[in-house]
């Protein structure tokens, strides 16, 4: 990530994609047998050519000149191999994996994803549900064990019986005992996929047919709909009192919480009484303040009482939870933001969210047409009876002696064998319990997997933005590979040459003139005489302190005398200035002041006190000398009539 940190700072290249690219291939620069278009230098000098201090626009040959020398560099870094490495190869990797993300889903999917997000967290739901677990890869017969369980379920509760009560007595949800079922309120993001998408479509009151997710089949009933609160920002201090606690006991807190609110209305300080007593410990360091959160993140008796703080710095009275005791202060509140201040967020939790499987789908489904994608069903072990199943996946895909040289489907010029599946089986899935449907489900991921590898080869193919920024992610790191080699670390460990470098420039590392002394600045004319015959002294110093006279001209009641003492250059003080490098100046009181120390001459300064500064002027004397011998190296002719058409 460092060579990428300095390619930025270098080059400024930000890696958003950047808009289409125009189709002028004019060459701009040769250097050697590398050629370099217009079109290449011109998004990135678009890119760059503004100064974000200034605002001023680089004209077009400086810029070229900077251009130049990273070419250079770029060129001799790939001559010397630096990018064949093993460790570099497996950076870039990285970061086209990365990169490459959003081009293995659907945009407009994705799109259609983000903007439902957004109208659901406008929104905020309530609901219950009943749970039926269900493993995501269980049996068939698990399976419809546990749907049947769960229609049979929700029929009782459309005969009219409480679904409470049912919940209590039927639900795999271990919070069923504390909650009933009941979810309180929650918006977009926090649940699974598949139950927010039900929770959202229901209409109040309503009772779903089974709901699968990972977890297993839900019994939802939709009690509410609201408008979003948004988000709050509180702190808190809890006093805990956990599952079991005696009645004594929790009357102690109940005392004790309180006593503390009553210490908060009489005006000590939240914070200080947070890190204190506040049982919370994540929270109480920090004066309990607690992230920002929406409906659905705390237990309801706090996130109700945090909402129903109208005022910033307003205190809720002690209230109950689970956990405890808290009183609660809050500190901000936000309305939900508009959807072009949401987006980005909204994009990035749908990435990281399994409503992303949905765009990846359709981006498969996409590719299978363009890439022409046949299947042989003939060979395909889950289209025979179910009977047979296992005995024909036992003779001919766990038989070692199986050629399996048979063709299972075809796509964008490639034949996928059955050897191939098989290969993916043994990595992926227990060959001991291949069932039809987890054969024809690990059939689905494979078939998906070889599409998605082979799109993601074809990216610097199809999509020119992407490949311009794997170009640039590549020259970037191999700019600080090979900049690191020749000038940083070659300057730090050549020690010899640091301080000859020091020596042959010490000119430029000369110290001003200074005063290294005190200035005694005096209450008035009598203490001036006193502090004066003091200080003239010989014994001055030695007998007799700075110290010494601040205890003898200030006491308890009285303040005569005050003493600056340092290393003062020209302009650093008026009476210094004045009395030492004899300023035309009269400045206000001087008669009250005294100087005593030395005036040190124009001098070098000391090489262990600018080391830094020495190495980094070492370096920018390398670097400058490699350029001027690349520049001689290397054959470099600019096209002027080109040059001349970029603005």
């Amino acid at each position: 990530m460092k060579r990428i940190a300095y390619f930025l700072v270098f080059f400024l290249i930000t890696c958003s994609h950047v808009n289409a690219q125009n189709n002028n291939n004019d060459i701009l620069l040769t250097i050697d047998n590398y050629k370099i278009t217009k079109d290449e230098f011109v998004r990135i000098y678009d890119k760059n050519k503004t100064n974000i201090t200034t605002g001023e626009i680089t004209p077009v040959n400086e810029y070229l000149d900077l251009f130049i020398n990273f070419k250079l560099k770029v060129i001799e870094g790939e001559k010397l191999g630096l990018d064949t490495f093993a460790v570099f190869k497996d950076e870039l990797n990285g970061y086209r994996n990365q990169l490459a993300r959003p081009y293995l889903t659907d945009i407009e999917t994705t799109e259609l994803l983000v903007k439902e997000a957004y109208a659901r967290l406008k929104n905020e739901v309530r609901a219950s549900h009943i749970l039926i677990s269900v493993k995501p890869d269980a049996s068939p017969e698990d399976t419809a064990y546990a749907y049947e369980k769960a229609m049979a379920i929700r029929n009782r509760i459309l005969m009219d019986e409480d679904f409470d009560n049912v919940a209590k007595g039927s639900s795999d949800d271990p919070s069923v005992k504390y909650n009933a079922g009941d979810l309180g309120f929650f918006t977009a993001f926090q649940m699974v996929y598949p139950f927010e998408t039900a929770a959202y479509e229901l209409k109040k009151g309503e009772i779903s047919m089974p709901v699968r997710t990972r977890f297993g089949y839900h019994i939802i009933k939709k009690t509410d709909l609201r408008p979003a609160k948004g988000e709050v920002k509180v702190a808190h201090i809890m006093l805990l009192t956990p599952a079991g606690t005696i009645p004594a006991d929790e009357q102690k807190k109940k005392a004790a919480i309180n006593d503390l609110y009553h210490r908060l209305k009489k005006g000590e300080d939240f914070a200080t009484l947070a890190r204190e007593f506040s049982e919370d410990k994540g929270s109480a360091k920090n004066g309990g303040e607690l992230p920002w959160f929406n409906a659905g993140r705390m237990v309801p008796e706090f996130e109700q009482a945090a909402f129903a703080l109208k005022t910033n710095g307003e205190l809720s009275q002690p209230v109950r939870t689970s956990f405890g005791w808290h009183i609660i202060k809050r500190i901000d509140r936000k309305e939900i933001g508009t959807f072009s201040e949401m987006e980005p967020e909204i994009k990035y939790k749908v990435g990281k969210d399994e409503r992303i499987l949905t765009s990846r789908a359709a981006l498969i489904n996409k590719l299978k047409k363009e890439y022409n994608y046949k299947i042989k069903e003939s060979n395909m072990p889950f289209y025979i009876s179910e009977n047979d199943h296992k005995t024909y996946i036992n003779q001919k895909y766990l038989d070692a002696n199986s050629k399996l040289n048979d063709t299972l489907f075809a796509f964008f010029k490639q034949v996928v064998k059955e050897k191939d599946f098989l290969a993916y089986i043994k990595n992926t899935h227990d060959q001991a319990n291949l069932t039809p449907e987890i054969f024809k489900s690990a059939f689905n991921e494979f078939v998906d997997s070889k599409i998605l590898e082979t799109e993601n080869t074809q990216l610097e193919n199809k999509y020119p933005e992407f490949k311009n920024l794997m170009n640039e992610y590549h020259d970037g790191m191999l700019l600080f590979e090979l900049t690191d080699k020749m000038v940083w670390s070659k300057a730090v460990n050549d020690s010899v040459g640091l301080h000859a470098y020091y020596e042959n420039n010490k000119k430029n590392y000369m110290q001003d003139e200074k005063f290294d002394g005190s200035i005694y600045y005096c209450s008035d004319e009598k203490v001036v005489k006193k502090v004066s015959k003091i200080i003239q002294k010989s014994t001055f110093g030695t007998k007799i302190t700075n110290d010494d006279l601040l205890k003898q001209f200030n006491t308890a009641d009285k303040n005569l005398l005050r003493i600056e003492s340092g290393i003062f250059f020209k302009g650093n003080n008026e009476f210094v200035d004045t009395k030492i490098w004899k300023e035309n100046k009269s400045p206000e009181n001087g008669n009250l002041v005294l100087i005593k120390g030395e005036k040190i001459k124009k001098s070098y300064k000391p090489f262990d006190e600018i080391k830094g500064q020495v190495v980094s002027d070492y370096q920018n004397s390398i670097e400058k000398e490699w350029i001027e011998s690349l520049h001689s190296k290397y054959n470099i002719i600019v096209n002027n009539q080109v040059l001349s058409t970029i603005k």
